[in-house]
């Protein structure tokens, strides 16, 4: 009995010497805390990631199917994407160029004898609807942020960041919907604008690109508001009295003083605002016409519809792209800003 004991008192004091040789080690708590997360992203992130990457290489059979045999692996994909018919690569980048030029000059050329394929011309058009609605979020978002972090009185600061966030309290979709209700042609909306000369009552603003547009500033405002908010809350407005002392108008001080310690917080709105806008697919699905389609959409036509889940995942993977890029771009000018 006695040795027993022994023998059970020796197990637990060795197995106490290990658990607490493990608590030492810096390395054993790093793996536990980030087991379960990196679990978690390897098997539903970086998994399904690296099987639609590899089917991006691949093509579309008869009947839908992907053929993913070395025979069929390839640029093919890509290559539809970014290079219109028979055209080589420097003759698309030249297509694109140059419908790029003719789409923004506001009088007519005809500098190429063919257009880039309907899928750049849609990258393109997302990237332009992502623009768009970051610089208009801006121009809404700024001021509320400035007035919120600085002209506002301390007791109702809180309870005006939390009426910024109270649309999240809401569904995605239903917030969605409302708008849809809004641009009917018999709401309350369209029937005020009839008073406008260039509108006439009734006119449904629906299935369009103003309600596509609408619809993003809705949605994304709050991420240029809500950065912009915590970079002004920062920023020590005493520089801009002294240099209002030293004859700076109250202009010049805040565009010169202010803006450009809150500029930090405007690349991070400004960045996601565009993300989330340039790839969107529920609102132009659900508030836009035909000629109002994004990336999203035709990306998810592919995955569905035209079952071809080669260019589908080609267009998501040049999607990518452009967010990355668009990251690398804040992270360089946060850099500089900070």
């Amino acid at each position: 009995m006695g040795s027993d004991t022994n023998t059970r008192f020796d197990v637990t004091r060795s197995t106490g010497t290990l658990f607490g040789r493990l608590r030492q080690n810096r390395w054993t708590g790093l793996i536990v805390n980030l087991a379960p997360s990196g679990f978690w992203l390897g098997v539903f992130f970086l998994a399904p990631l690296a099987v639609m990457f590899f089917y991006s290489f691949g093509q579309r059979g008869a009947f839908g199917e992907v053929l993913l045999g070395q025979e069929y692996l390839g640029l093919q994909q890509y290559r539809t994407f970014f290079v219109p018919g028979d055209a080589t690569v420097p003759e698309a980048a030249w297509f694109t160029v140059a419908w790029l030029v003719e789409t923004l000059v506001p009088f007519e050329l005809s500098l190429a004898a063919q257009q880039p394929t309907p899928f750049v011309r849609l990258m393109f058009k997302s990237i332009g609807y992502g623009v768009v609605a970051t610089l208009v979020s801006f121009l809404l978002g700024y001021p509320m942020a400035y007035y919120i972090g600085r002209l506002a009185p301390k007791e109702y600061q809180n309870l005006l960041v939390v009426l910024v966030i109270v649309p999240f309290w809401a569904s995605f979709l239903v917030r969605i919907y409302a708008i849809q209700l809004l641009l009917a042609s018999n709401s309350v909306l369209t029937t005020a604008l009839g008073v406008l000369p260039f509108y006439e009552a009734g006119t449904p603003l629906m299935n369009s690109r103003f309600a596509v547009l609408l619809g993003l500033v809705y949605i994304w405002v709050p991420f240029m508001i809500l950065p912009v908010y915590s970079s002004i809350e920062e920023v020590d407005f005493e520089l801009q009295e002294a240099a209002m002392d030293l004859g700076a108008d109250r202009f010049e001080a805040f565009y010169h003083v202010v803006f450009p310690l809150s500029k930090p917080g405007v690349a991070a709105g400004s960045i996601l605002v565009f993300i989330p806008s340039a790839g969107a697919y529920v609102i132009p699905e659900l508030l836009g016409g035909t000629d109002s389609q994004m990336i999203g959409n035709f990306i998810a036509d592919q995955f569905g519809q035209a079952g071809n889940w080669p260019l589908g995942a080609a267009g998501a993977f040049v999607l990518m792209g452009v967010m990355l890029l668009s990251i690398a771009a804040y992270q360089r000018s946060g850099g500089e800003l900070l």
